[in-house]
């Protein structure tokens, strides 16, 4: 009975462990790129500073990265992924960039927000082409990768992509292409994405994507809509070679004029139903309460087994 006892109490253990969330300090120990595959692709486009827990999105290892639309990182152990937004940004980003690399093991940069958008970067093809070589074309030296500015899923987008490269005149490198869509129809976001690799012929990071229809705003998804479109696109996404990663919108409380349904957590900050769906956690039940269970459950079978020793 001592055996079954010290067996239990590994059982006991090995839950709290797994209850146990990764920890990181505020200088970031421990943090170092890793491999993403076709199962950890997942990131989060996170506006929320350290004013929301981060680390409740990231129980089951799909999350791997994240972005803060700035060069600002947030106190997490996954890798981070800075962004030069837009000429507004710039001096922020050039004056820190570097220690930023350095500390946070930075292995791709991301280019400016929406540049043909007026309510965004909204830049010219000829200026993203001049912020480019000054501010990013540089960093290459540094090993990292660079992806191409994100332009929104408009037409205009991927004309002002490609201009923004005969601008460059052969002097921006683009390890990636960076992308966003916004509409209700996961095929036609399928054809979308194989139509820039077809046309760029580089991989693909979908920075921002969502059920929102910004055609007819009386016309939205309904919350079941939204769960079929992620199932079906982040399906679609982990199984394609040439989708590298992707980060829903969003991971926010106010999702800003998007459809509030496709929110991944509630108004309190908590993960919810669907932040559980796009991590890939049981559904039902949070990774948090299913480590509680584990603990719960291993105490009464301590407890049982206890009685039973006694008895005997």
């Amino acid at each position: 009975m001592v055996i079954s006892t010290l067996l239990i109490w590994q059982v006991l253990w090995l839950s709290l462990s797994r209850a146990r969330a990764p920890s990181a300090s505020s200088s970031n120990i421990g943090i170092s790129p890793r491999t993403v595959t076709n199962t950890s692709k997942a990131g989060l486009a996170w506006a929320n500073g350290d004013y929301v827990n981060i680390r409740q999105f990231l129980s089951t290892g799909k999350v791997s990265w994240y972005y803060t639309w700035s060069p600002q990182p947030v106190n997490t152990y996954i890798e981070f992924v800075p962004m030069l937004w837009g000429q507004n940004q710039a001096s922020q980003f050039a004056s820190s960039i570097n220690e930023t690399i350095q500390n946070q093991h930075v292995t791709a940069i991301l280019g400016m927000n929406e540049p043909e958008q007026s309510a965004q970067s909204n830049i010219t093809p000829a200026e993203g082409a001049q912020m480019w070589k000054s501010y990013l074309e540089p960093l290459r030296a540094q090993g990292v990768r660079l992806g191409s500015p994100a332009p929104s899923s408009a037409p205009s987008g991927k004309t002002w992509i490609q201009d923004f490269l005969t601008a460059c005149e052969g002097g921006c490198t683009l390890d990636f292409i960076a992308l966003h869509w916004y509409d209700v129809n996961a095929t036609t976001f399928e054809a979308y994405l194989s139509d820039f690799h077809d046309t760029f012929q580089l991989p693909i990071w979908v920075t921002e994507w969502a059920c929102q229809n910004f055609n007819d705003v009386n016309a939205q998804c309904s919350y079941e809509d939204i769960v079929a479109f992620m199932n079906a696109t982040q399906g679609f996404m982990d199984a394609s070679e040439f989708v590298e990663r992707y980060a829903w919108f969003g991971a926010m409380k106010n999702l800003q004029g998007v459809n509030q349904d496709d929110a991944l957590m509630d108004g309190n900050g908590r993960i919810d139903n669907l932040g559980e769906q796009y991590i890939g956690a049981t559904a039902g039940c949070s990774p948090v309460l299913a480590s509680a269970w584990s603990v719960q459950i291993a105490l009464v079978i301590i407890s049982l087994f206890s009685s039973i020793t006694i008895f005997l």
